[in-house]
């Protein structure tokens, strides 16, 4: 855990602040500033706004309480990440999560009285994950590395299986983009070159690169995980803004004879889908076939009760809300509520960051036909080393390749 985190706690028991303090300081974070009047603590995070990484509120206070801070979090825009000191209700856990979305401020969960150690690191770690997405410690390639990259086609596939852990089988694969130069042993992650993508609008030309190498890749695919098993390609809300992306991924798939419903287009839900662009090309993209995935779950703004009106067909709940579920009230009620929801309407649910056996035991035990992804399973793989790695896996658990894989 950095050294340099700046914690913020405010609680108007002056025992709780001390206590809090004490127990950050074990896991070595001294950088925390307590306030046991939440006024003086909005005054200090006027000043400093981006001051400080992670807020830390009680929930029942006098005059202001955690929702009145959290309320003016939103406004100020903190971009650090809040998490409620209280034992909390199920359907104030929901409610917490609601108006935090609609604040646009980043909720990590609630610590229950008597607060321990191991509950805080976990807060932690969860900021940590939060911003390993903005890939802020990648030391980042330049537009003209990334072009060339481009030209000389070394813009690769990478596949992370989905699993279904009811009987063991991949039932989809997350293309993840990787860069691969000559004569270099390990592959660039995306940390280095997607957010020079973004920011000179090569976004566009990178996805068109993945996409038309995982076509060629299918047949591959298909003889090692059955002739039903599903590609997940990402794209950005900026991208949806392109009422063309339809028609270019529409040519590229057709020109392979590719089945559209083995496609599904993974759009993340960090950034609210607003424009009414984006909600055209997700339409025609649904219309015309393609499934669609509700990417990162928990890192946005998508209220639970939207997901009856945009067409996904696919949720993947953020790893975030997966890391300690078996321990955490926050994560297992947020999950609980979507996955009623996916199962109303028809729609599947992907666990990713599974890196832990507790976790994997604790959702495939609750939710049948849940779909399992995390480095616990598979690391993205190249295409050369996914069949090693399924056979041996399948030898592990027990069953035969044949039923499903091979396409004999």
């Amino acid at each position: 855990m950095p050294v340099t985190r700046r914690i913020l706690v405010v609680d108007d028991s002056d025992a709780i602040l001390l206590m809090v303090k004490s127990l950050l300081s074990d896991i070595g974070i001294n950088d925390v500033k307590t306030f046991n009047d939440p006024h003086a603590a909005l005054e200090e995070l006027h000043r400093s706004p981006t001051k400080y990484d992670v807020v830390l509120t009680d929930l029942n206070m006098p005059d202001i309480d955690g929702m009145g801070v959290i309320r003016e979090l939103g406004k100020m825009h903190f971009g650090g990440g809040i998490c409620i000191i209280s034992d909390l209700d199920v359907r104030i856990i929901e409610l917490a999560a609601e108006v935090a979305r609609q604040q646009q401020v980043c909720l990590l969960g609630n610590i229950a009285k008597p607060i321990n150690k191991d509950a805080l690191q976990l807060i932690l770690d969860r900021m940590d994950q939060f911003e390993e997405r903005k890939f802020l410690k990648f030391k980042k390639m330049t537009k003209e590395e990334l072009i060339t990259c481009i030209v000389h086609h070394q813009v690769v596939p990478y596949y992370q299986p989905k699993l279904n852990p009811d009987n063991n089988r991949v039932e989809s694969l997350e293309v993840l983009a990787r860069i691969r130069k000559p004569g270099e042993a390990d592959a660039i992650l995306p940390g280095r070159f997607i957010p020079t993508a973004i920011q000179y609008d090569l976004m566009d030309l990178l996805t068109m690169q993945l996409a038309e190498t995982t076509a060629v890749d299918m047949e591959a695919l298909s003889n090692i995980f059955g002739d039903k098993v599903k590609i997940s390609l990402n794209l950005s809300p900026q991208q949806l803004a392109d009422l063309e992306i339809p028609n270019r991924l529409e040519a590229l798939f057709k020109t392979r004879n590719i089945d559209k419903s083995r496609v599904v287009l993974e759009i993340t839900e960090e950034y609210a889908l607003k424009s009414a662009e984006q909600m055209e090309s997700l339409n025609r993209l649904r219309i015309r076939g393609y499934g669609l995935s509700l990417d990162d779950f928990g890192t946005g703004f998508t209220n639970l009760q939207q997901l009856r009106s945009l067409p996904f067909t696919e949720v993947k709940i953020d790893r975030t809300l997966i890391s300690q579920i078996h321990h955490d009230q926050f994560s297992q009620v947020i999950v609980q509520s979507l996955s009623e929801i996916t199962d109303k309407f028809n729609v599947d649910l992907v666990a990713e960051g599974i890196e832990h056996f507790e976790e994997l035991e604790y959702l495939s035990t609750r939710y049948p036909g849940i779909l399992l992804q995390g480095f616990l399973i598979c690391r993205p793989r190249p295409i050369e080393s996914l069949q090693s790695w399924y056979s041996s896996w399948l030898k592990g658990v027990g069953a035969s390749i044949s039923s499903e894989g091979t396409g004999r």
